[in-house]
């Protein structure tokens, strides 16, 4: 007898598939997080030695490196990237004409 499944596999954005509003700004911060947690992971400090560079107390380093995405603004994620040496770039597409300012809403990533 087959086991029902009681997950559903989705591709692409899960804050999207899980009907979530602003779903493209929720993935982009997770990415950034993802980034960062990586980063001091593989860094070999001491969470308590990021704590210290990063200007922070050492459990704000332990939700950053067990992903607790809630805890996080983007602006905080971008401050700790720069902090841990990384060239971040943001790039802005305009709409081509003023007729289409409002027309299709745009989109976050990070790549």
């Amino acid at each position: 007898m087959a086991k029902e499944k009681d997950y559903e596999v989705t591709e692409g954005n899960v804050f999207a598939a899980l009907g979530r509003e602003n779903s493209d700004e929720l993935l982009a911060r997770a990415k950034l997080l993802d980034q960062v947690s990586t980063l001091i992971k593989n860094s070999k400090f001491s969470q308590q030695e990021v704590a210290k560079k990063l200007g922070i107390t050492q459990p704000k380093v332990s939700m950053l490196v067990t992903g607790r995405l809630s805890q996080f603004s983007t602006d905080t994620l971008l401050h700790y990237l720069s902090i841990l040496g990384c060239e971040v770039e943001i790039r802005v597409k305009r709409p081509r004409t003023r007729l289409d300012i409002f027309r299709h809403k745009g989109c976050i990533a990070v790549c």
